[in-house]
């Protein structure tokens, strides 16, 4: 070899030498997602590509000056995410905001609206919903929910479904099979490509985030809960064997909530306007559906039992709203597991009593519960002393005086997003003056099981409810309304309205 050759190998080998050392390029894996305006602070969740370190941007849209948050750094340890909180942020004001990375790059902007101020009384509305399955997603439903300019979104339970469309607790038993793993892949019914059950629940969460998705969450405050399939398998309890990779997967992918526990179940509370918000985790401490009924028997746990009950009787708020992942009333359990039991509140009848019971020895009224999970929307009321009086009601809607109403509690269900119907139980009619059981406000007719014969042929692509709150008129009041997918406007239809005067 002679010395020119040599010399030019040589200099090759530095340049890629220096090459290696030169830190990669950063960029958004996707959208950021805007989390909850509490105490004049908002999280957003940034998801990068690499490792780096990324700070926010952010500043009122009537063109203030703009303020930069700390740096925040990304590893590979949390899958490139963080949370960088924007402090002093102003009550009922339209922000943008922009991610900067290390190398002083920037992406594009986003915008959100503040919460009403806290503790003081305001108006504000929200979408429920739940179930998200990537499989149903033809259809933009985001879009929809945006028109509605809603204060946040609450997404109540299986955002994804890790157990279908390639079930992550089979893991194991596909990665030892390759014929089996290839013609998975294959098929489409699931992308893992991956050694770990953690890696598992993050694609699957990167699967659900569609374009659409990532636009309405980058824009509009995201409340988040997880159920029994995006915590891992259908109808999972506290035995579940991977919760705390659902759990670290879970918050990867949602803006920190200040959750009670860092290292237990993922409740939280907070307050918008003159409403505190308490939202439960019926999954993590759940005992399971098929044991028997009694004091052993829980949905929450006894320390989240206790800070749901002590919060209630604490707040002075006109309403106390509860999102629960499952739904109150017994019309709405799942056992599509085949075990003994149901999946909702109505296997666990000890516990919500104890409920009942502390609401009513402490004269607390105002009680709104919001779920999702039976895939179709109702509205019952529960905890009842007497019979049930509206003030007006016609065919498509029902209005209500909370002052007649004593610690009666109403229970609201609105899924699915994305995801077929289901069958739900047949309504009990000598139940419907009993006050141990639900009094039924409202059920579609298709979500009637004697209409469902065929139920699995047929798919609603989406479904949700509307909730608007005002707590400044002289009677605060409450207007729920249920909206489903018309396939052949593609738009959203109004089904059924309740309306809730204080």
């Amino acid at each position: 070899m002679n010395n020119r050759l040599l010399k030019v190998l040589i200099v090759i080998m530095l340049v890629s030498l220096l090459g290696c050392d030169k830190p990669k390029p950063n960029a958004l894996f996707r959208s950021p997602v805007v989390g909850l305006i509490q105490n004049n602070q908002v999280p957003i969740l940034i998801k990068c590509m690499n490792d780096g370190d990324v700070r926010i941007q952010y500043q009122i849209l009537d063109g203030s000056s703009s303020h930069l948050t700390d740096w925040s750094e990304l590893t590979e340890l949390n899958s490139y995410t963080t949370n960088i909180f924007l402090q002093e942020i102003l009550s009922n004001s339209n922000y943008r905001y922009r991610v900067q990375f290390e190398d002083r790059v920037y992406s594009d902007w986003f915008t959100f609206k503040t919460f009403p101020k806290q503790n003081v009384a305001g108006k504000f509305n929200f979408i429920f919903s739940a179930c998200l399955r990537e499989k149903y997603m033809g259809y933009n439903i985001f879009q929809q929910i945006e028109k509605s300019s809603p204060t946040f979104m609450a997404l109540l339970g299986d955002q994804m479904y890790a157990d279908y469309d390639g079930n992550l607790n089979e893991l194991e038993h596909y990665q030892n099979n390759e014929t089996l793993r290839q013609t998975m892949i294959d098929s489409g019914e699931i992308v893992l490509n991956d050694t770990t059950i953690l890696q598992a629940f993050r694609n699957k969460y990167n699967r659900v985030f569609d374009e659409n998705y990532q636009q309405m969450a980058s824009r509009i405050p995201l409340l988040a809960i997880w159920d029994d399939h995006d915590y891992g398998k259908d109808n999972s309890d506290e035995t579940y064997p991977y919760k705390n990779e659902a759990r670290k997967a879970f918050k990867e992918n949602f803006p920190d909530y200040s959750y009670e526990e860092n290292d237990g179940g993922i409740y939280y509370k907070f307050t918008i306007a003159d409403v505190d918000v308490f939202v439960l985790d019926t999954r993590w401490y759940r005992s399971p559906m098929e044991n028997q009924d009694g004091d052993s028997k829980t949905m929450l746990g006894i320390k989240q039992l206790n800070w749901f009950l002590n919060g209630l009787n604490n707040s002075i708020g006109k309403f106390k709203i509860v999102f629960s992942s499952v739904s109150l009333n017994e019309y709405g359990g799942d056992t599509s597991s085949g075990r003994d039991g149901y999946d909702n509140w109505s296997s666990y009848l000890n516990e919500r009593n104890k409920i009942f019971n502390f609401i009513n020895d402490n004269n607390i009224n105002g009680v709104l519960v919001f779920s999702g999970d039976q895939h179709y929307p109702s509205a019952h009321i529960l905890n009842l002393n007497s019979s049930v009086n509206y003030l007006t009601k016609t065919d498509t809607t029902i209005k209500y005086s909370i002052s007649d109403m004593g610690n009666a509690i109403f229970d609201f269900s609105s899924s699915p997003l994305n995801y077929k119907i289901a069958t739900g139980h047949r309504l009990i009619p000598e139940n419907q003056n009993n006050p141990k059981y639900a009094h039924e406000i409202f059920r579609p007719e298709w979500a009637k099981p004697e209409k469902m014969v065929n139920s699995d042929d047929i798919v609603i692509t989406s479904v949700y409810g509307h909730v608007e709150i005002d707590t400044e008129s002289p009677n605060a009041n409450v207007l729920v309304k249920f909206f489903e997918l018309n396939p052949e406007t593609t738009e959203m239809v109004e089904i059924y309205q309740i309306s809730i005067t204080n």
